[in-house]
């Protein structure tokens, strides 16, 4: 599927050390592949030692638009390139 994407409307692509916020928790993004990312759930920024976790970025992006995660830090709309292909 093709969507066009309106500039008004498109969300921040997925990057390297960016920080979501969720109701009830954060996601950090570790590292960041071309189809696989690894990032970690802290329920306090303060957290400590949480572990890695492993996924495909389209299933994190779903998620992440699911919940409807708000980007706290890292990059914004300059860095397209890891958007994944539904995404906007």
């Amino acid at each position: 599927m093709n969507y066009k994407r309106h500039p008004g409307n498109a969300r921040p692509a997925l990057a390297k050390g960016q920080l979501w916020k969720l109701n009830h928790l954060y996601i950090q993004i570790v590292e960041l592949g071309k189809r696989i990312i690894h990032y970690r759930m802290l329920s306090d920024l303060k957290e400590t030692g949480a572990r890695i976790k492993t996924s495909s970025v389209d299933v994190l992006w779903g998620y992440l638009q699911s919940r409807h995660a708000r980007l706290v830090r890292g990059t914004t709309l300059a860095n397209q390139s890891h958007m994944p292909a539904g995404g906007a």
